[in-house]
């Protein structure tokens, strides 16, 4: 195990928590503490130095890290131990889960690989995937379906991973605006930073059928996608605004622009339904929304110590 204590994780404040954070400043792994609208970034629960990336889960109580020896590491959350599986990640290596948090995936951006990670909660077992051209973007589903966003001459092809290990084409993208699997389906929403546009693939696995979903016209250059885990709400984060989008999948509502007093630069599930942080933790607030209220508001955390 990287460093020489990390056998046992800091003590958690008890009460409600919104789930976890890395802290890329000082590689650390830290609880946000409370409810929406009032939380704050607690003390990390694993020692500063130990590792250099991490990426949590709180659908499953889980964090994934790499060691400073390149090992990716499980741990359990709250009060885990962190503990090595057999993997090995390559230097620049991020870390994504499936929406449930019981699949992930280990890849480098523009890379020709990558690495997933099934039955985390008991005994961990891992597959490589090749491609044939650049990763743009990459996102698995709870059943372990794979779908990458490859580099073309065009931008981007959306492809499914087949078992055979080939490569199935799903539609084409003029730029990487994030990508999900909707809730616990089959289902893949894909957004293009190119044309502002939002897809939805439904049975991406089985029987793929794209469509366009209605925005209207409030994607912004999107950079991420995120989806609640019933599968009705989607956010998507602008690039070119300071706003994000709440979409209902079913279309029952109209899409409506939260807007923010920051740039978003991701979108992470948090614990709940449909709580997503959208930006890092670090010296300025840290932003979250609960995309499944009917008048959405952006929400801020505390700047962490």
């Amino acid at each position: 195990m990287p460093g020489s204590s990390t056998s046992s994780p800091s003590a958690v404040q008890a009460g409600p928590q919104l789930g976890y954070a890395w802290k890329s400043q000082d590689q650390t792994l830290r609880p946000i503490l409370g409810v929406p609208g009032s939380s704050q970034t607690g003390a990390s629960v694993v020692p500063a130095t130990s590792f250099i990336a991490g990426e949590s889960s709180s659908a499953a109580a889980m964090a994934l890290m790499i060691g400073t020896d390149q090992q990716v590491y499980r741990m359990a959350l709250p009060s885990g131990t962190p503990a090595q599986i057999n993997l090995a990640a390559p230097l620049g290596a991020k870390i994504r889960f499936s929406p449930s948090g019981v699949v992930a995936l280990v890849y480098v951006p523009g890379g020709l690989s990558a690495s997933v990670a099934t039955n985390l909660a008991s005994a961990p077992q891992t597959r490589q995937l090749s491609v044939t051209a650049p990763l743009l973007d990459i996102a698995a589903s709870d059943a372990g379906t794979v779908v990458v966003l490859l580099k073309s001459a065009s931008g981007g092809s959306l492809n499914l991973l087949t078992a055979a290990g080939g490569q199935q084409p799903l539609a084409t993208l003029i730029g990487a605006g994030g990508m999900a699997f909707v809730g616990t389906s089959d289902d893949l929403l894909a957004a293009d930073s190119g044309s502002n546009a939002l897809t939805l693939i439904k049975a991406v696995s089985t029987a793929p059928s794209p469509s366009q979903v209605p925005t209207s016209n409030l994607l912004k250059a999107p950079i991420a996608v995120g989806t609640a885990l019933n599968g009705r709400w989607a956010v998507v984060a602008n690039g070119g605004e300071a706003s994000v989008v709440q979409v209902d999948l079913t279309g029952a509502a109209s899409p409506q622009r939260i807007a923010c007093a920051c740039q978003p630069a991701l979108v992470e599930q948090l614990s709940g339904n449909g709580v997503f942080r959208f930006t890092d933790i670090g010296a300025t607030p840290t932003w979250i929304a609960d995309i499944t209220t009917p008048t959405p508001s952006m929400l801020f955390i505390p700047a962490s110590q």
